[in-house]
């Protein structure tokens, strides 16, 4: 599908803010390519340092890429990362942003989430990052509950989503397209109580019967009293016991993302949060495994040291 030309200009010039003396990297994988072309063609009429890569798809989000895909990630000034599987978290994308890459991964992007997602007003989104941020990034203790039965509490550190990365304009900047999160590194030892996944999980898709899971010490016991929760239980068994640690906590805040069942959009949707298991090395944690999951929670209440934040999923800050 063609990508509208206002599309393509949001990301080169508005998001990344790419200039005439910049190198641009494109990395894809076949399902994908059709559509990253269109991004890279469009870049050419910017600079003329454009690099068009297309690399076997991987096996799982957060897996290294080929040595070949790694090499290019360390010499391109901007880059755009338009796979089936996400990049975000594997060791060659952190080396490419501690250099001052200025690099943005949307694993699983579409045409229609593009479309809906990504031609936004980013003024608007600055200014409830920096409202919302600040009591993430300050707390001690958050507890997230649903009426599902959700009941969890935890405490984050290395806060994401500055107001001032939104953008990807800076030296160093990254993040996902569509935009639209307040997303933290998680404390595991502080981390106990009960999740109910009801919105999504990567390569699962929408969920239909939510996911419990019992989270002792910030790690994860998957009840499998459902198909899905028996599939989410084997992704992560087949990495091994540390994928079961939580990862991440995430605050979703872009009014124009829905639940998708692609977890790219999934993740932003404003009124959710999500958790992640898996690889937290972006979030200076030390848990190194070749996976990253994200799992969204619809409609939550989020305290943070007792203040109500959210309220069945609406800001009331």
């Amino acid at each position: 599908m063609k990508l509208k030309k206002g599309i393509l200009e949001t990301i080169l010039k508005k998001v990344l803010a790419l200039k005439t003396t910049e190198s641009f990297l494109v990395v894809t994988d076949p399902p994908k390519a059709e559509l990253a072309r269109q991004l890279a063609d469009h870049a050419r009429g910017i600079t003329p340092q454009v690099s068009f890569k297309i690399m076997k798809e991987l096996e799982q989000n957060g897996q290294e890429p080929e040595p070949e895909v790694a090499a290019l990630m360390l010499n391109h000034d901007v880059q755009f990362y338009w796979t089936s599987k996400s990049l975000s978290h594997c060791q060659a994308r952190r080396e490419a942003s501690s250099k001052g890459h200025r690099i943005i991964s949307s694993p699983m992007l579409t045409s229609d989430i593009a479309r809906r997602c990504i031609d936004i007003d980013y003024d608007v989104l600055i200014e409830l990052h920096k409202k919302v941020r600040p009591y993430i990034s300050g707390s001690r203790e958050i507890r997230i509950t649903t009426a599902l039965g959700t009941d969890i509490l935890t405490a984050v550190h290395d806060t994401h989503g500055q107001s001032d990365l939104i953008l990807k304009d800076k030296p160093g900047s990254f993040g996902n397209l569509p935009v639209g999160e307040i997303d933290s590194g998680i404390v595991r030892e502080k981390t106990n109580g009960i999740i109910f996944f009801d919105g999504s999980f990567p390569q699962i898709g929408i969920i239909e019967k939510p996911i419990r899971v019992d989270v002792r010490d910030g790690i994860g016991e998957i009840i499998r009293d459902s198909a899905q929760a028996i599939e989410l239980h084997e992704m992560l068994a087949v990495v091994g016991e540390n994928a079961f640690k939580v990862a991440e906590l995430g605050i979703g805040t872009n009014p124009n993302c829905r639940l998708s069942g692609i977890v790219l959009e999934d993740e932003k949707v404003l009124g959710t949060v999500h958790f992640a298991f898996g690889n937290d090395l972006s979030y200076q944690g030390t848990n190194d495994v070749p996976l990253h999951l994200d799992g969204v929670i619809k409609k939550p209440t989020i305290l943070v040291d007792g203040l109500v934040l959210m309220k069945e999923g609406a800001f009331v800050i």
